[in-house]
């Protein structure tokens, strides 16, 4: 192969292999591209308002205190801009023991009022839960909550 290196700068070398130019880059230059690909990443991944954050959406589990055996999870606060209810709201309901190992527990959730749902869930063993809400709305917006229910008492 006929090559030929010609020096341009301090740490900087261009050469010319096989009549095609070739460069090759200073220790500054992939360093400032590292960089700019974190900064890249950095920005992209900035956390975004969630989906239907701007929704009142306020949620009550009864009894009071909770115990093993059916809750009621009533979920309020569906509603649009003019505070008028949002129609065609799916919500499923999901009740996970905090510590691993445990299956979960569902229930869909149903309008009992304009904007206003209801779930029955089973919470079948005494200790910490942790209850997610998945809200999918008409448009196809999902709204993921979850609220902590700490020390479901026996019966």
């Amino acid at each position: 192969m006929d090559e030929a290196v010609q020096a341009v700068g301090p740490k900087t070398r261009v050469g010319f292999l096989q009549g095609r130019r070739w460069a090759t880059l200073t220790f500054a230059q992939p360093a400032m591209l590292t960089v700019f690909a974190a900064l890249s990443t950095v920005a992209g991944c900035r956390a975004r308002p969630a989906a239907g954050a701007s929704l009142p959406i306020h949620t009550e589990i009864a009894p009071q205190p909770v115990r093993v055996g059916e809750a009621t999870v009533t979920i309020t606060g569906i509603v649009d801009g003019l505070k008028e209810p949002l129609a065609g709201v799916r919500i499923q309901v999901e009740g996970d023991m905090a510590h691993p190992g445990m299956a979960p527990v569902f229930a869909d959730a149903k309008e009992i009022a304009p904007g206003t749902y209801q779930a029955q869930l089973n919470l079948n063993m005494p200790g910490d839960w942790v209850v997610l809400e998945h809200i999918r709305l008409a448009d196809g917006t999902r709204i993921e909550r979850q609220l902590d229910v700490r020390g479901v008492k026996a019966q």
